[in-house]
């Protein structure tokens, strides 16, 4: 069995685990986000983890904060099962990891960025995510009061999920979450590289997403990469729109080609 400290979960298809989509979550959320989509759609096996840091996971890591150091976690989870092709579905952190898990394993077939991106963070965002990783040190639990729901368009109507999110974030580790922070600051750009390889990414986006702008990502995008965007969906599309999430992720990952 796999060495590290992840903390995963198998959901096999008719009784099989190859050729599965890795469910890799974003910041401040768990394995448990998925289970808001109608999993039994997608008709394939299915990989759930928590990315070292969070839920069950722990952060063993006492190195610069690095995306690469949880591609690198989930890389040995799969190699210790002889994982021979996979796809990955990554929400805004772990789009990030997802993008280096796909130079890091030739084996993996692509990557799925939802609500998430491909460029480095800019000098304000970089100062952003400095000033959220203080902040968590500072006052964890009133920064996840204020950042969660603002993830959501429609928090009133999310109320539920806002405090089931909420609740599972305060019992996480502030040291943690600033690791992860600042990992995020100092992740690398793969735009180049996906231009280069566009079968290797695909992009479904929230068309009010308040974190990463709609108008920006398909400007980036046009000429190389089709953006799927879902409409009254923001940050938070598997929340918002599931079962659009689980179409659209029938029609760009292996299961239908």
């Amino acid at each position: 069995m796999h060495k590290s400290e992840i903390y995963y979960k198998w959901i096999p298809f008719q009784g099989k685990t190859e050729n599965p989509l890795v469910l890799i979550h974003g910041f401040l959320e768990t394995h448990e986000i998925w289970y808001k989509l109608p999993l039994q759609q997608l008709q394939r096996p299915l990989l759930l983890l928590d990315v070292p840091g969070f839920g069950k996971s722990q952060l063993l890591d006492d190195n610069e904060p690095s995306i690469a150091y949880f591609a690198n976690e989930i890389n040995d989870l799969l190699i210790a099962y002889s994982i021979k092709k996979f796809e990955v579905v990554g929400h805004s952190m772990g789009g990030y990891i997802g993008l280096e898990l796909l130079q890091l394993n030739p084996l993996m077939e692509r990557v799925v960025l939802l609500n998430s991106n491909f460029w480095a963070d800019h000098s304000t965002k970089q100062r952003d995510r400095t000033r959220v990783a203080d902040l968590l040190l500072k006052a964890k639990n009133l920064f996840i009061n204020e950042a969660i729901p603002a993830l959501f368009i429609d928090k009133k109507k999310q109320a539920n999920n806002i405090k089931e999110l909420v609740s599972s974030a305060k019992s996480g580790i502030a040291e943690w979450y600033a690791y992860a922070s600042l990992a995020m600051r100092d992740r690398k750009d793969f735009t180049a590289y996906l231009k280069e390889n566009p079968s290797k990414v695909e992009i479904i986006h929230g068309e009010l997403d308040n974190l990463i702008s709609t108008e920006n990502i398909q400007k980036l995008c046009t000429g190389w990469k089709d953006v799927q965007i879902i409409s009254d969906s923001g940050h938070m599309s598997i929340f918002e729109e599931p079962k659009k999430v689980v179409e659209l992720l029938n029609q760009l990952t292996a299961v239908s080609r």
